[in-house]
């Protein structure tokens, strides 16, 4: 049987529109078993970093941070109680997550410059906070 046969009446049924912004953060913060780098685990940040070009407005991103967890554990946190975000006190779309995820946390060295941005690497287990749209996650909060 025709693989494209089966899919295409899945993807007509399914509303793309819902997925496309939890598929953005999902690229931007969920890696999930954690990658294997070139380098070893204190290139971490680095290699990821550079592999998703993470550069705004023509600087290197000083902070993001990547979810060692399926994704579909934290569409499960938008099922919480909302909460403010803490990044814009005025949205109320933001939802804690019920238990600890392993995360790393990636911080620009000071005076890192594009092409070649440099990072160090905080990994933890806690809490996380996440902003939801139509119970998806769509922003990493804080």
């Amino acid at each position: 049987m025709n693989l494209r046969w089966i899919l295409l009446p899945l993807l007509l049924l399914l509303d793309l529109t819902v997925f496309t912004p939890a598929l953005s953060f999902s690229k931007r913060h969920i890696d999930n078993p954690k990658s294997l780098v070139p380098g070893g685990n204190r290139r971490y940040c680095d290699v990821m970093m550079r592999r998703l070009w993470m550069i705004h407005k023509g600087k290197c991103k000083q902070i993001n941070t990547f979810i060692h967890e399926n994704l579909a554990i934290i569409v499960d946190f938008c099922k919480t109680p909302p909460v403010s975000c803490m990044n814009i006190p005025s949205m109320h779309n933001c939802h804690d997550s019920t238990h600890d995820v392993r995360v790393t946390d990636c911080f620009a060295t000071p005076g890192t410059r594009p092409p070649h941005c440099h990072y160090r690497k905080m990994d933890s287990t806690r809490t996380i906070r996440v902003g939801c749209e139509q119970g998806v996650p769509v922003h990493l909060d804080g």
